[in-house]
């Protein structure tokens, strides 16, 4: 019996649907805000959780396929559309691709790898932050390149996994949302809903562009926090609470998403902006070429 099943064509979607994500699990979850002693924790560990240092540098000159990101990106933003995933897992999941791309190489001249490793990062993201995850099979929405078999996301879950260490709770500009606006609004209470919704929508948009990759986690969340605050980066003076940030490097994100709205900063080398159009394609591959393709991958 064969292990894998020949990719299938993908039907088009209707794409009339709204682009709105859910944003409202984090705030309902009755969780409380998170101490300074928790949130210091989480800024010395994120470097953990990112990409390797050079991984920025790589794409800018050339020695990764910026390409890779760009069909990775642009299926999981338009799945998370379709599925109505909410942007804590469209950050989680780009945050899985890029610390795997930063330090493990995919085959060139197999498309497919890339479509496969998206909906690995996409399910593993979905368990973590979605109450209601569908069947692999399901998932795989959006007009994708391919279709695979469950056996052979796992396949590529599993490797996802041992590369990243299993280091699936990450710290990402999400995890420090709700501290960084309960400080700024200066009363160490919940935050307002529509402003954690503002800013995990615009956290969420930093991931099309790779500008944002130059920046730390927790650099990244203060800057949004202050941002959809309305706060003046000059004038906002860093109490304790953001001490650990360095003033200037939170600014000029600040600017970055001012200027171009966070969407639309370095979406490629030639400062492109993305545009993610549903095609489709007839591939056919033999089980024999998935299964010893998935095999080399590791």
């Amino acid at each position: 019996m064969a292990e894998f099943m020949e990719p299938n064509l993908v039907s088009n979607f209707d794409d009339e649907k709204s682009n709105s994500v859910d944003t409202r699990s984090i705030f309902q979850m009755g969780f409380p805000l998170e101490s300074e002693e928790i949130v210091r924790e989480m800024i010395e560990k994120e470097r953990q959780h990112s990409p390797r240092d050079d991984y920025l540098k790589r794409l800018r000159n050339g020695d990764l396929d910026f390409n890779v990101r760009i069909q990775a990106l642009g299926w999981i933003w338009k799945a998370c559309e379709e599925l109505q995933f909410g942007p804590l897992c469209i950050c989680l999941a780009m945050n899985y691709l890029d610390r795997f791309l930063s330090v493990h190489d995919l085959p060139n001249g197999k498309a497919w790898t890339v479509q496969l490793l998206a909906v690995a990062c996409l399910s593993l993201a979905a368990k973590i932050e979605e109450t209601n995850v569908p069947e692999l099979m399901q998932l795989q929405v959006g007009a994708p390149m391919f279709v695979f078999e469950a056996k052979s996301v796992q396949r590529m879950e599993l490797l996802v996994l041992n590369v990243l260490r299993w280091r699936l709770r990450a710290v990402t500009p999400c995890s420090y949302v709700r501290y960084f606006l309960s400080k700024i609004n200066g009363y160490d209470q919940e935050p307002h809903s529509r402003l954690v919704t503002r800013s995990l929508q615009v956290i969420a948009s930093t991931t099309k562009g790779i500008d944002f990759l130059e920046f730390r986690a927790s650099e990244i969340a203060a800057a949004v926090a202050l941002s959809v605050s309305g706060e003046h980066f000059d004038k906002f003076s860093f109490s304790s609470s953001f001490s650990s940030l360095e003033k200037e490097r939170v600014k000029k994100i600040g600017e970055m998403i001012e200027r171009d709205g966070s969407s639309s900063s370095s979406q490629t080398p030639n400062n492109t902006v993305l545009q993610f159009k549903s095609r489709r394609y007839s591939h056919s591959l033999s089980t024999a070429s998935v299964s010893s393709s998935l095999t080399s991958l590791s």
